[in-house]
């Protein structure tokens, strides 16, 4: 059927002549323009302000560590000259207390030998102290000194002091840098309790022999003076974290504002800081990789932008710069522009609706016919309908183009079982949210170690690698009647039991477990032969009732399962790490599985949300294909766990001897003796409580 000139008014100059609809679609225009606009100009502002602050901050570090530095290596120097050592420290103190004066943000000096000779000229409010120690002197005692604020002694005392210079971070990690700057991680120090990081250096001493260490003590508490003065917005702030996450230098914050609460939150973890932002960051950075970016993150429905940016100490050593400021610090005019905006676009839009009324008439009524046409194609009811009259040449040409989709649909029904299909579609089984119960056997699975392995492979290299590993793990699944649910990085979720019913579930599921380390353990040989990491994989079982089904929303659908089975499944799996196993499974699905395997209970779990503890084991392998040994190592084990529930727990630390360090042994060892040395009441149970994945 070939086109032809159907005649008729077009809609297009029927609705070019309302121009309401011209004003909705500049109105639109403009309100999106000023909105996308608005929205990057927020954007731009936070990140700008974000990166002009981080780069404040790192200027500020480095006037603030540089002289410290600087004056450790001329302490160094006068080390090397022979002008410093521990063990003339009448001579020493006169020329190292200018050191402290000029160095506010130094409190002590160190300067130790290897031979354990020790000196430390320590600023305190009064005035200073200074301690010496020799392991061959003072009867094993430090012997300290008071001076005034000038320097002039005003007593001098013995005490008892269990302290070695050669023991402590700051001497070890200088030994260890051959001659840099060494820095330790944030600390207490042991003389004062004060937060803060020691600077150490290796000289020689001009007579030869083995090093010496000179260190420098330096109060982190400069650097929350100026964190939380720094003016970043209305209501930003600026922090300074070490590099496992703990704060240096503290933000602008009302909780903050004592000088008690800033002492006890020095050194805490950002996320127990009590600042919502700060631990949000802090999260949110973990999980995108860390390094040098700026990133938003939401805290109760609020944007705030984050700038993270480090501060290099030296080799091995950094610290992180984290800003945050909130949108709503820019918003305000912002707001004002866009409201005046909408009103008038919802002004035009009334307009429009008035005049779209009048026209609804005039076309709502071929174009409902038209969709009633449309639903009977749908439901594969393929009729010749009666033709619909409109004086609108488009709707003319979508009622041929109609006629033209029913006619091919028509002829196609003819080699498809149109009855099968029409019966899915009434079933809604494809595009239908739903679900129903049932008894199914769950799986997770995760790479041991997985966050070691990437970060030493190119994303290119790890793509590849990854892909074999999942076309093995996938493969061995879904021939062992899996259903593969998803993927979460480098973890498998699956289940058996639907969507094609299955009564031996649990042992297939058990089956494809074994098979799929057996493949992984020929591709690991393969993998080190060709010089790739080897990817252990832990694996979590459980048997259970979950809903399975249609779930998602209308746009996008997935066939998945959802329940506590679920979720047990997945603490199970990360359970591997803390028993030292790879696969582990419930008592549930030990019994659905039945016979013909070999098991080791491992200990009685209780899970966070369940009421009653469960039974946790691993699955050994085939009846008659496990040896001898790791059979007798599994009852040794039962054994000795049998005690521990009995509280003969002297007992169970003797039985699981043979076993030696092996890590679920070990692990009971421990808990028998922590338990013998400090017998629980009466009421005790033998359950493993276990409150995360």
């Amino acid at each position: 059927m070939g086109e032809r000139d159907v005649g008729g008014i077009t809609i297009r100059r029927s609705l070019v002549r309302n121009l309401v609809l011209l004003v909705v679609a500049v109105s639109a225009a403009v309100l999106a323009l000023t909105i996308y606009q608005s929205t990057r100009a927020v954007e731009e502002l936070s990140q700008s302000l974000v990166l002009r602050s981080t780069s404040q901050v790192h200027t500020s570090l480095e006037g603030f560590f540089g002289p410290v530095r600087q004056q450790l290596r001329t302490l160094a120097d006068w080390g090397g000259g022979g002008l410093v050592t521990p063990i003339e420290p009448e001579r020493l103190t006169p020329m190292l207390l200018p050191v402290l004066r000029r160095q506010p943000q130094v409190s002590s000096l160190m300067v130790a030998s290897d031979e354990g000779h020790g000196y430390m000229l320590l600023e305190l409010p009064e005035g200073y102290r200074r301690r010496e120690v020799w392991p061959d002197r003072f009867d094993g005692r430090a012997r300290w000194a008071q001076l005034s604020r000038r320097g002039a002694l005003e007593r001098r005392w013995d005490e008892p002091l269990d302290y070695d210079p050669r023991a402590r971070p700051w001497y070890s990690e200088a030994v260890g840098a051959s001659g840099r700057i060494a820095w330790t991680e944030p600390y207490a120090f042991f003389t004062t309790g004060d937060p803060g990081i020691t600077a150490s250096m290796t000289f020689a001493p001009p007579g030869g022999g083995a090093p010496h260490v000179a260190g420098l003590d330096v109060l982190l508490a400069d650097i929350s003076r100026f964190t939380t003065e720094l003016d970043v917005s209305a209501h930003g702030a600026a922090l300074v974290l070490a590099d496992d996450g703990r704060v240096v230098g503290l933000p602008r914050d009302p909780s903050l504002e004592s000088d008690e609460a800033r002492r006890e939150a020095v050194l805490r973890p950002a996320s127990e800081l009590g600042v919502e932002p700060a631990r949000l960051a802090w999260q949110r950075w973990t999980e995108l990789g860390r390094g040098e970016r700026v990133f938003p993150v939401e805290v109760d429905s609020e944007v705030w932008w984050v700038g993270m940016r480090a501060y290099q100490l030296s080799p091995g050593h950094r610290m992180w710069i984290q800003v945050l400021v909130p949108e709503r610090d820019f918003l305000g005019r912002v707001h004002r522009q866009r409201n005046v905006i909408v009103g008038v676009v919802f002004g035009a839009l009334v307009l429009a609706v008035l005049i779209a009324l009048l026209l609804a008439r005039s076309y709502s009524r071929p174009l409902e016919t038209l969709a009633t046409q449309a639903e009977k194609i749908r439901t594969l009811d393929l009729s010749r309908s009666p033709p619909i009259a409109s004086p609108l040449r488009e709707v003319r040409l979508l009622t041929e183009a109609q006629e033209r989709m029913r006619s091919a649909l028509d002829s196609f029904s003819r080699y498809v079982p149109v009855e099968v299909v029409r019966e899915l579609i009434r079933r809604g089984d494809v595009a239908q949210l739903g679900g129903r119960a049932a008894r199914l056997t769950i799986l997770f699975t995760d790479i041991a170690g997985f966050t070691t392995i990437s970060e030493r492979m190119t994303p290119t290299e790890l793509t590849a690698h990854m892909g074999r590993y999942f076309d093995a793990v996938l493969g061995v699944l879904r021939s062992r009647r899996a259903t593969v649910d998803k993927m979460i990085g480098d973890a498998v979720m699956a289940f058996w039991g639907a969507p094609i019913d299955d009564p031996d579930h649990a042992r297939h599921a058990l089956e494809a477990v074994l098979a799929v380390r057996e493949r992984l353990a020929e591709l690991e040989a393969e993998w080190v032969a060709e010089g790739l990491p080897a990817l252990p994989t832990r694996f979590g079982l459980h048997t259970g009732d979950v809903v399975v089904g249609n779930v998602g929303s209308h746009a996008r659908l997935s066939y998945t399962v959802l329940g506590d089975t679920v979720n047990l499944a997945a603490r199970l799996e990360g359970a591997n790490k803390a028993f030292g196993t790879y696969v582990l499974v419930s008592g549930d699905f030990k019994d659905a599985v039945g016979d013909g395997f070999v098991w080791r209970l491992i200990d009685h779990v209780a899970v966070k949300g369940r009421a009653m503890p469960i039974e946790v084991y691993e699955p050994l392998g085939r009846e008659g294909e496990v040896d001898e040994a790791r059979l007798a190592a599994a009852r040794t084990y039962e054994d000795a766990f049998a005690r521990y529930c009995r509280r003969e727990w002297d007992a169970a630390i003797e039985a699981l001897e043979p076993l030696g360090d092996e890590t679920s042994a070990a692990r009971l060892r421990e808990r028998c003796a922590r338990l013998a040395a400090a017998p629980p009441d009466d009421d005790w149970d033998a359950v493993t409580r276990l409150t995360e994945k």
